[in-house]
């Protein structure tokens, strides 16, 4: 039973702290379909570059290729579901590591450079 807790809490350890699940140093591509995860954290990472993120061209762009925003920039009938799930995404305990990751406007754009579908 030990080694199954040790297990549990090492993969959410390293979920929490890769940097993308596509395994690799560069950007996504497009044929590498994101996880609910991955787009949550997309998500919160373009919240965190800009203090205005609804005006942000990254926020838009992130939006976009989670596929809760149109082609032309504005929210789609998937935005709500999305954000009401995006809330309790972010109330599990296992989301604060990768948060304090992303703490800066910096990081948080590292971050979406990295695992953002190209």
């Amino acid at each position: 039973m030990r080694g199954v807790l040790a297990v549990s809490v090492i993969a959410i350890c390293l979920s929490a702290c890769s940097s993308c699940s596509s395994g690799s140093n560069g950007p996504r591509s497009k044929a590498d379909p994101l996880s609910e995860d991955e787009k949550h954290r997309l998500y919160s990472a373009a919240l965190a570059v800009s203090e205005s993120p609804l005006e942000s061209a990254t926020f838009k762009e992130v939006c976009k290729k989670i596929g809760i925003f149109d082609a032309g920039g504005n929210p789609n009938d998937k935005y709500m579901a999305f954000v009401s799930e995006h809330v309790s995404w972010g109330m599990k305990p296992e989301t604060e590591q990768f948060r304090r990751g992303i703490n800066s406007k910096e990081k948080a754009q590292d971050y979406i450079r990295k695992c953002l579908p190209r």
